[in-house]
């Protein structure tokens, strides 16, 4: 479906006049999301990864995305740097991340849209270009996306990234590769690269008896939790790690097991229940955000990790 500008504003007007007229109610809390057991997933083992970057690479090709060394962000004084690029952008979906303890051993971890249960990106965006499919995967549409970014600062993982270098600018971030691969049967095109088994895809469910089998099996090498299973209302990405790495020393955050996309549907729709400025709803989510960050830089530091 496609939305142009002017029939967004006529859009936008009926609802305002509707608002105005109407008697102000309370917003009903809603019931939270429960998961789908055959939504499609991933887990990713970092006892497992290797830190080739195949994946990476993979996902770059799939989504015909440009590399590090095409964009320049691949060298630092001149030398080139393992951590290239540092984050998320437009242009990176998929990213390997190198942690390194007090004793300089490295674990990596894989960075991507952990497609949650109920997602918080869905929840405030104010157009429905974020919708959860009945793949798993949480989809957007260019076409709806009226350029807000409240997607980006509702995201409790910092996934949604915004693309400023095109005419019209839009949201990027991981499929699932929804369109290109799952809709004709096939793996992400990250775990057919990993070399080292270290992704694995399939059913949400299968997913998580695998990694409780890996637990039990091997339990001198596994942290017994299975990261995204519960947190933040659960995830259809989870992690696995070692027994002495915490989640959080790898940019993985304690969140609670409640989903936050509550809260920011509240705040949804109150901007117009109560026509609150669009100033005040920044200012809300952007704490938020600002909150997250803070979480984030706090556990890198008790966790010890380095990046080069």
């Amino acid at each position: 479906m496609k939305l142009d500008r002017r029939k967004f504003l006529k859009i936008g007007a009926v609802a305002g006049g509707t608002a105005a007229c109407s008697v102000a109610s309370p917003v009903m809390a809603r019931d939270e999301r429960e998961p789908d057991p055959n939504w499609y997933g991933m887990l990713n083992d970092s006892t497992r990864c290797i830190g080739c970057k195949a994946c990476q690479v993979a996902c770059k090709k799939e989504n015909k995305l440009p590399t590090e060394s095409t964009l320049g962000d691949d060298k630092a004084f001149g030398e080139a740097i393992y951590d290239s690029p540092r984050e998320l952008s437009e242009h990176t979906y998929t990213l390997i991340k190198m942690h390194q303890d007090e004793n300089q051993q490295a674990t990596y971890v894989k960075e991507q849209c952990m497609h949650c249960v109920d997602p918080a990106c869905q929840s405030a965006c104010i157009v429905g270009a974020l919708t959860k499919e009945a793949d798993g995967s949480v989809k957007y549409d260019a076409g709806l996306c009226m350029g807000c970014r409240y997607c980006m600062v509702a995201c409790p993982f910092s996934v949604p990234q915004f693309d400023w270098f095109k005419a019209i600018p839009s949201i990027k971030k991981c499929t699932l590769c929804s369109e290109t691969r799952l809709s004709k049967g096939q793996p992400t095109a990250c775990s057919t690269a990993c070399p080292a088994g270290a992704i694995t895809f399939g059913k949400r469910e299968d997913l998580l008896k695998i990694a409780r089998k890996r637990i039990e099996a091997e339990p001198e090498r596994y942290l017994d939790h299975i990261y995204g299973e519960k947190e933040i209302g659960g995830t259809n990405v989870f992690y696995l790690t070692k027994p002495k790495v915490a989640f959080a020393s790898l940019g993985l955050q304690d969140f609670d097991y409640k989903a936050v996309s509550g809260l920011t549907e509240s705040i949804q729709h109150r901007i117009f229940q109560y026509f609150i400025p669009p100033i005040a709803v920044y200012s809300i989510l952007g704490g938020i955000m600002a909150y997250n960050q803070r979480r984030k830089k706090e556990a890198g530091k008790l966790g010890g990790d380095d990046e080069y």
